[in-house]
C-alpha cells in the first residue's frame, strides 16, 4: 500500500489548509441549519409528526405502541415517532428546531464512519478532507431544515451504511440490526437486503445466509401484512418503469451522479463514476470490500428508485434529497483513486484533484442550496401553513395545540383560532 501522503513533505501547509477548509466548511454547515431552521412545520411534517401525536390520547396503551409502527406514505418511520414520542414524554412539548438538529446527527454520523474506516486504511486527515468539504456541502438543502425527512432520510441512510460496515467485518447481528433499524427508519432500508444475501452467497457463508434469509422474512412478514401495509394511491405503476430497461439504466445514473445538479450533467457523471468503479471492482472486492458492497448498495438504491418512481419522470431522481447518495459514491471513488495509486505522486495527484473539486461542489452548492433553504425559512416564517391541503393543515395545528404540546412559533397566515397555552 502507498504510504499516506503526511509521510512526505511539504506536510504542515497540507495539513493547516486541509484544517482550515474542513473547519470552514463545517461551520457554515452549522451555521445554515442555525440560521434557518424555524419552528413551524412543513408539508410532511404536519402528516408524519402531527399526525403520530395528534391520535395517541384516544388510544389504548396497545393501540398506542401499534401506532409507533404507523405508515407515511410507504414508510414505516418508528425513528421518527420514537423520537417525537420522547420529545414530548420528557419535556411536554415538540420542537421542530430541536428535531431538525437530531436530523442532522445522522449526516455527521455517516461522515465520521467514513473517517473512522479511511483511518483505518491509513488515510490522514489532510487526504480525508475533501471527502469532509464536500459532504459538508449544501447540494441536500431539502434535508437540512426539515423535522421529519431529517431524521428519516439521514438515519435510514446511516443504518444501511453502518449495515454494510458490519457485513463485511463478520457480524451479522450487527448487519440484520441495523437492517432492521434501516427499513424502519424508511422504507429505503430494504436495499440493503439483497447486499447481505449476495455478500453471503459470494463467500458460500450459507449458514449466514440462511439465518438471513430468516431474519429478512420474518421483518417483511411483519412490515407487510402483519402491521397492515398499504400502497399509496399516488405511487406509479412499476411496470411501466419496467418496460423501457434503458430508461432505467440511464435514471440510475442520473441519481447516482445527482451532485452534478443538470440532469445531463448528472446521468454522464453517474455513468463516468460507475464505469470506473467497475474497472476497479476486482481491487475493491478482493482490498476493500466495504466499498465494493457499498457500491453494490448504491447501485441497487438507484435501481429500485427509477423502478418505483421512474414512470413519474427522469427528474423524480434529481432531489436535493438524493444528492447524499450521490456524495457518498463520489467519496468512494475519490477513495478508490487514493487507494489505487501506483505512486507517491500519484496519490498527490489524486489529492490535488479532489481537494480542488471538492471546493467547486461546495462552492456551487452553497449559492443554490442557501437560496432554496432561505425562501423555505421566509416562507415558513411568513406563518403562511406549508401543506397542499390548508383545510388539514389548519385541522392538525388546531389539535395539536388543543392537546398542548405545540404552539406555532409564528402567528398563523391567515389568521386561526388557537388555544392560547397556559
Amino acid at each position: 500500500m502507498i504510504a499516506s501522503l503526511t509521510h512526505y513533505r511539504p506536510r504542515s501547509i497540507y495539513l493547516w489548509c486541509a484544517i482550515g477548509f474542513s473547519l470552514f466548511a463545517t461551520a457554515i454547515h452549522l451555521y445554515i441549519i442555525h440560521r434557518y431552521s424555524s419552528g413551524m412545520p412543513y408539508r410532511d411534517d404536519f402528516d408524519a409528526i402531527f399526525g403520530f401525536l395528534n391520535p395517541l390520547p384516544d388510544l389504548t396503551f396497545p393501540q398506542q405502541f401499534l401506532h409507533l409502527f404507523n405508515q407515511n406514505n410507504e414508510h414505516r418511520i418508528l425513528l421518527d415517532n420514537v423520537i417525537s414520542l420522547l420529545m414530548v414524554l420528557l419535556t411536554g412539548k415538540f420542537d421542530f428546531v430541536w428535531m431538525i438538529w437530531i436530523g442532522n446527527i445522522g449526516w455527521f454520523l455517516i461522515v465520521f464512519l467514513f473517517w473512522k474506516y479511511a483511518k483505518k486504511n491509513q488515510v490522514s486527515f489532510v487526504e480525508f478532507s475533501p471527502i469532509l468539504i464536500g459532504m459538508m456541502c449544501l447540494s441536500h438543502y431539502e434535508l437540512m431544515t426539515m423535522a421529519m425527512a431529517g431524521v428519516q432520510h439521514y438515519f435510514q441512510v446511516f443504518f444501511c451504511v453502518l449495515s454494510i460496515y458490519y457485513l463485511v467485518s463478520g457480524s451479522i447481528t450487527l448487519t440484520l440490526s441495523f437492517f432492521t433499524c434501516a427499513i424502519f427508519s424508511a422504507g429505503g432500508g430494504i436495499c440493503v437486503v439483497p447486499v447481505i444475501f449476495l455478500y453471503y452467497l459470494s463467500k458460500k457463508e450459507w449458514r449466514n445466509l440462511l439465518i438471513s434469509v430468516l431474519v429478512v422474512g420474518t421483518v417483511f412478514i411483519i412490515y407487510f401484512p402483519l402491521l397492515g401495509y398499504v400502497q399509496p394511491a399516488t405511487h406509479p405503476n412499476v411496470f411501466l418503469a419496467l418496460q423501457s430497461p434503458l430508461y432505467l439504466i440511464t435514471y440510475a445514473m442520473g441519481f447516482l451522479g445527482n451532485i452534478g445538479n443538470t440532469y445531463k450533467f448528472s446521468i454522464g457523471l453517474g455513468i463516468a463514476f460507475t464505469a470506473f468503479l467497475l474497472f476497479k471492482w476486482k481491487f475493491l472486492y478482493s482490498k476493500y470490500p466495504f466499498l465494493f458492497w457499498l457500491t453494490v448498495y448504491l447501485l441497487v438504491t438507484a435501481m429500485t428508485n427509477a423502478i418505483t418512481r421512474g414512470a413519474i419522470g427522469i427528474r423524480t431522481g434529481q432531489g436535493s434529497r438524493y444528492t447524499t447518495y450521490s456524495l457518498i459514491f463520489t467519496s468512494i471513488v475519490y477513495l478508490t483513486c487514493l487507494f489505487s495509486a501506483s505512486s507517491i505522486k500519484m496519490r498527490m495527484r489524486s489529492l490535488g484533484v479532489g481537494f480542488f473539486l471538492s471546493l467547486v461542489i461546495f462552492s456551487y452548492w452553497f449559492s443554490h442550496g442557501q437560496e432554496n433553504i432561505a425562501a423555505r425559512y421566509e416562507d415558513l416564517e411568513s406563518g403562511v401553513l406549508q401543506h397542499p391541503s390548508l383545510e388539514y393543515a389548519v385541522t392538525t395545528l388546531k389539535r395539536a395545540t388543543e392537546i398542548g404540546y405545540y404552539y406555532p412559533t409564528k402567528t398563523p397566515n391567515p389568521p386561526i383560532d388557537l388555544k392560547v397555552p397556559q
